[in-house]
């Protein structure tokens, strides 16, 4: 256990790039501290890591991320996953070389009217380039079922961006 606490507190960085990734921009001024909170929360709860759920950086990022997304929520400011215009037009470029402004803006309405686990799917996947498996990990959902999740939700986003339209 010892080890455990040693190999987080060495982590600063990666956990300083996981709260950036998880904040929105006006957030970014708690990055700092959200990166040393979720240090100090990682060894509070080290007891509860489980190998066989998956692996100890996972484990991290998971824990980092919650801390972030509980702020976001008691702030109760903005919806609680963080998107910009520059990361969607990275991130969907890969799907349509077509996207233009109005497009991201369409996806960025749209996504509002997502639920909370489809907005989280859908960034893990075209955000932070997760494969099912690293989903299942980060979300505790088997990953057959994130699979299907991530089918419909990225269906219904389509849907709601021909909405849009």
């Amino acid at each position: 256990m010892k080890t455990n606490i040693l190999l987080i507190s060495e982590q600063l960085p990666y956990f300083r790039a996981i709260v950036r990734r998880s904040l929105p921009s006006r957030y970014m001024h708690l990055a700092e501290d959200l990166a040393q909170d979720a240090i100090v929360k990682a060894i509070e709860k080290i007891d509860k890591y489980d190998p066989s759920k998956g692996n100890f950086k996972s484990w991290l990022y998971r824990v980092t991320q919650n801390l972030c997304f509980d702020t976001i929520r008691s702030m109760n400011k903005m919806e609680m996953v963080p998107i910009s215009a520059n990361v969607i037009q990275e991130s969907f470029s890969n799907l349509s070389k077509d996207v233009n402004y109005d497009g991201l803006k369409k996806i960025r309405r749209a996504m509002k009217f997502l639920s909370d686990r489809d907005r989280m799917l859908i960034t893990y996947r075209f955000m932070f380039n997760l494969s099912g498996r690293e989903m299942a990990q980060l979300t505790g959902i088997p990953e057959n079922q994130i699979n299907i999740y991530f089918q419909r939700a990225k269906n219904r986003l389509i849907e709601l961006c021909k909405e849009a339209a």
